[in-house]
């Protein structure tokens, strides 16, 4: 910086602090002097927002933000529309520019943001710079206030030029909870609120400088009041401050119909271009006349959004075809599943090939239901008869490609033709593995013939209306039954014909907890989830709870979650922790969100002593004696298990558990049930001993030892054993550490303590992600390559 500009920012800021000070006695606004106070920097915020973007996270934690996904295009000769990322970042009232930003939550407003600059890069008549980023990378603030600060000034008439043209701004509004703002949006939804209600600041600070359009995405089957909600809201108060805004109305796609590509269209050619091109010819001289006239939007209705290219009569087939039931997946649905390698049968069913379907048929172990109930991973088919689910969870491992829905609307396929596909789809899939290194083909043979079947692919297959006729030919087949719900859709469960083994997932602790983490379509979730836990006690088979944590969302409240358990008086209880599948914006997870297994073990413990208080309190409503029965380390797993139920004393007097299955067994209870629906039978009735090898405790750890566990890339643990504080005390080859190695490495967790504290520390980041930082896990991860 030149001396001559730091005595100009000298002089200003002296300037400007002066006034500030004879502001705040006047008026006694105590919170004006900190919020001008940020203007001292303002001319290094600038140039930091000039410098080129990075696509990389930071590693700097204090920092560490979703990057933005910058792309530029410019009309030249030389390369016209041409992108480049990394480019160096406008600013959003910079003449000549076209911003698209978006506050994409699960990554559809992100991927139409996309398709909307392809699409804005086909319009050769458009000499302008486009530029495209979320939502959370700009301070809104500073970008529609202060642009006249960086000395080129946009003068009444619009542009700083005949030649220059007002810029735009294309607003991709996602709809969160409620109709609320979504996390990832609220930067702006402050900013706007602040512009409005400042008294300081003019009444339309956006007059001639600033062309708007906004769309809206939502979901009808969360109720349509709350649909396109924020994209209203923005819509309206960007009209407020005198931006010129694009569209009568503000469009507003549905994920429950899958309209979203229609609608962006229709934004396109009926508000966006013809704006575009009015503005090219008039230069905006008609804005006061536009939102003089104007009067506040509404949200379209559905039927109303097509593409310019459509008629009337078009339309009134569309109509008479949606008074039909339509297909569950749409093509855009469809595509990115199977991209994901599902095999879609009929219209609302899929299969998938389990990882560990793949990995026990090499030998190299088998998922934590082979270590809890004696699965055999390799013949174990998962799938579901519905892809539609009621939430949207935080830790979805689908990343939310599947449709949603309260109800079934949907076509109804018969339940014999998705169960004979499946399998035979499945069987195919297992044909294909036999090319795969270490196939042991003697289980590749015995795979051809599933024995077991895990309702849990993705989406809720409770949903399906005639899911007990699936069930039936299941069991016809001697396939087991492994059904998981969400648990809102207690009536469905009520209904539900005996299966081998029903979950039901409770994701979290608190009716806040629960909206947070789940994103639930029903308003009353939480009212649905204890209903339905309070169901099971009363099914007579194996019922499970099912506790998916997640650090920083749902880890803490045990109590509240042993409430929730003693509802149902489960027979079983599994703790898995949660399972990074990669940074989406589908997802607000990041890796130190995922427990190690020894956080996981902990929490089983505390949840134990929280059920056994409530156990000791009496009532009605106590819980029965759980414990710790089986754990598989491999995939973060403990089972706590009804010690009334499963476990008995051996002839040594020590206690024996019995959490395996004996399936022959149920299938013929099963069939008894069907030809005399009288019969009941209990849990007991099918149990078999769980091997010395899958309790917990063991030396195997709940990793079969007919198996051998393989690491990627020969990658091994650095450290195998810590002390209770987290310090290594062996070494990869499982040997003491030297006193003096565990000095030095206690001085440097010493060191962390200083910077994070004590015990876990979470920090709130922008977009709704929780970093989480504990000193004590800093050598867990490290690994050593061999």
């Amino acid at each position: 910086m030149s001396s001559s500009h730091s005595h100009r920012q000298s002089s200003f800021l002296t300037t400007t602090a002066v006034s500030l000070t004879a502001i705040v006695a006047a008026t006694g606004v105590a919170w004006y002097w900190q919020k001008i106070k940020n203007q001292e920097s303002k001319e290094v915020k600038t140039a930091a927002k000039k410098r080129p973007i990075t696509t990389k996270r930071e590693t700097d934690t204090s920092n560490r933000q979703v990057p933005i996904r910058e792309i530029q295009t410019t009309n030249d000769d030389t390369n016209n529309n041409a992108i480049t990322e990394d480019s160096a970042r406008g600013r959003i009232l910079a003449p000549n520019t076209v911003t698209i930003v978006h506050g994409s939550v699960t990554g559809t407003c992100s991927k139409l943001a996309q398709d909307l600059v392809e699409a804005l890069k086909n319009e050769i008549h458009l000499d302008r710079t486009i530029q495209m980023g979320a939502l959370e990378e700009w301070d809104w603030w500073d970008e529609l206030l202060n642009y006249d600060d960086d000395g080129t000034s946009v003068n009444k008439s619009g542009a700083s030029s005949q030649q220059e043209k007002l810029p735009v701004l294309l607003v991709l509004l996602p709809t969160h909870h409620g109709g609320s703002w979504p996390p990832t949006a609220t930067c702006l939804e402050s900013a706007l609120q602040d512009l409005q209600n400042d008294w300081r600041i003019e009444k339309s600070p956006l007059k001639n400088k600033l062309q708007v359009a906004v769309m809206g995405m939502g979901c009808s089957d969360y109720g349509d009041d709350s649909v396109g909600k924020p994209a209203k809201e923005a819509f309206v108060t960007f009209k407020k401050l005198g931006a010129h805004v694009f569209g009568k109305k503000v469009r507003v796609g549905d994920d429950a119909t899958g309209n979203q590509d229609r609608v962006l269209q229709a934004w396109l050619h009926h508000d966006i271009l013809p704006g575009l091109i009015v503005d090219d010819d008039q230069d905006g001289e008609d804005d006061d006349k536009e939102n003089a006239n104007s009067s506040e939007p509404d949200v379209v209705d559905m039927e109303d959004m097509g593409t310019v290219m459509e008629s009337s009569q078009q339309e009134n087939e569309d109509s008479v075809k949606s008074s039909k039931p339509r297909e569950m997946v749409t093509a855009t649905q469809a595509k990115a599943l199977k991209k994901e390698g599902y095999k879609l049968i009929g219209t609302h069913s899929a299969v998938k090939l389990c990882r560990w379907t793949k990995h026990q048929l090499r030998g190299r172990g088998g998922c934590y239901k082979h270590t809890f109930y004696g699965i055999t991973s390799y013949q174990c088919m998962e799938a579901t008869p519905s892809l539609a689910c009621a939430n949207k969870c935080v830790f979805c491992w689908r990343h939310h490609k599947n449709p949603v829905g309260k109800e079934w609307k949907w076509k109804t396929d018969d339940p014999y033709f998705i169960v004979d596909e499946a399998v035979k789809t499945h069987v195919q899939m297992i044909k294909e593995t036999k090319g795969i290194p270490g196939v042991n083909m003697e289980r590749w043979r015995e795979a051809h013939t599933v024995r077991h079947c895990a309702l849990s692919l993705v989406g809720e297959p409770i949903m399906y209306p005639r899911i007990n006729e699936l069930l039936g030919d299941l069991h016809k087949r001697h396939i087991s039954s492994f059904l998981v719900t969400n648990g809102q859709h207690p009536k469905a469960i009520e209904s539900l014909i005996p299966v081998t083994q029903l979950y039901v997932s409770v994701d979290a602790p608190t009716p806040e907890s629960l909206v947070a983490i789940d994103r639930p379509l029903f308003s009353d979730a939480w009212e649905r989830l204890k209903e339905s836990l309070s169901l099971l006690k009363d099914k007579g088979q194996r019922t499970v709870a099912r506790l998916t944590v997640v650090k920083g969302w749902n880890s803490d409240e045990v109590e509240g979650y042993a409430k929730l358990i003693a509802l149902g008086k489960v027979s079983l209880i599994e703790i898995k922790g949660v399972t990074f599948c990669g940074k989406s914006d589908a997802s607000n997870l990041n890796m130190s969100n995922t427990p190690w297994h020894h956080e996981v073990v902990e929490l089983c413990r505390t949840l134990k002593m929280e059920l056994d208080r409530l156990r000791e309190r009496g009532g009605p409503d106590a819980p029965p004696e759980y414990d710790l029965a089986c754990e598989h380390k491999h995939s973060v797993s403990v089972l706590l298990a009804r010690v009334d139920q499963f476990a008995v004393d051996g002839p040594d007097g020590q206690r024996v558990w019995k959490t395996w299955i004996n399936y022959p067994k149920f299938q013929e209870l099963s069939a008894r049930h069907v030809e005399d629906p009288s019969f009941t039978f209990s849990v007991e009735d099918y149990t078999a001993e769980t091997p010395a090898w899958a309790l917990f405790g063991s030396e195997e750890e709940g990793f079969d030892p007919t198996d051998t566990r393989h690491r990627k890339k020969q990658k091994y643990p650095k450290y195998t054993q810590f002390d209770e504080r987290g310090i290594p005390t062996h070494d990869h080859n499982n040997q003491p550490l030297t006193e003096d190695e565990r000095q030095q490495l206690k001085a440097i967790m010493d060191e962390k303590i200083k910077q994070v504290g004590c015990g876990s520390t979470v920090t709130q980041l922008k977009g709704g992600e929780k970093l989480v930082e504990d000193a004590s896990l800093m050598f867990r991860g490290q690994v050593i390559v061999m």
